[in-house]
């Protein structure tokens, strides 16, 4: 099967909003060192501009759709993307309320990449979620995200949300939600991103 490729090549970088070590004292970021950097990060040319997620983490560390949406005041010519977003951390109802908000807020220029992590357990234990269940929960995100994106009335019945009749109101920018890219390197992330085409994820 042959896989639909773009007319040019694309070059985002990934980074986050943070402090350069070795430093000591607390971490107290500057609005001007995140508009210095979006504005780097856009002069020099790139397509994309990236952050990680996580909730407890090795270094500090800020939110990703938080981030985005100071960045996106600050380029008007970026996609803006997460990389990658740890949706089963979550519960998937409101992140599809802050996901199609911040569409908004970068004008339609957002990519959702999604993942389970796994490197921190205790992220896990501190979001209430089982790590264990983190590849089932993605995958049911998904769905419910794209559900809700539709902007119609609608239900689910599954493992780990139930809903009936159901409309969030505005849906995104993008017809349909932002695109969701799935993010994986072991055996079961592979696995199961084969299940998820019907779900509109593609892999990156």
């Amino acid at each position: 099967m042959p896989l639909p490729l773009d007319a040019r090549l694309r070059i985002g970088i990934q980074t986050i909003h943070r402090r350069t070590e070795p430093a000591t004292g607390p971490w107290l970021p500057r609005i001007d060192e995140l508009v210095s950097l979006v504005q780097l990060v856009d002069r020099s040319g790139f397509d994309s501009l990236w952050v990680g997620d996580h909730i407890a983490f090795a270094i500090p560390i800020l939110d990703p759709l938080l981030q985005l949406a100071q960045a996106a005041v600050v380029s008007r010519r970026l996609l803006f993307g997460t990389s990658v977003y740890l949706l089963p951390l979550r519960h998937a109802g409101p992140v599809a309320k802050q996901v199609a908000t911040l569409d908004h807020l970068t004008e339609g220029r957002l990519i959702f990449g999604v993942g389970v992590g796994g490197e921190f357990p205790k992220e896990y234990a501190l979001a209430g979620a089982p790590i264990r269940e983190r590849g089932a929960r993605l995958s049911e995100g998904i769905v419910v995200l794209r559900k809700l994106w539709t902007g119609e009335p609608v239900t689910h019945q599954g493992r780990f949300s139930t809903f009936s009749e159901v409309q969030m109101q505005p849906p995104p920018r993008q017809s349909g939600g932002p695109p969701i890219w799935c993010g994986g390197r072991s055996e079961g992330a592979l696995k199961r991103r084969a299940a998820w085409p019907m779900a509109g994820c593609r892999t990156c």
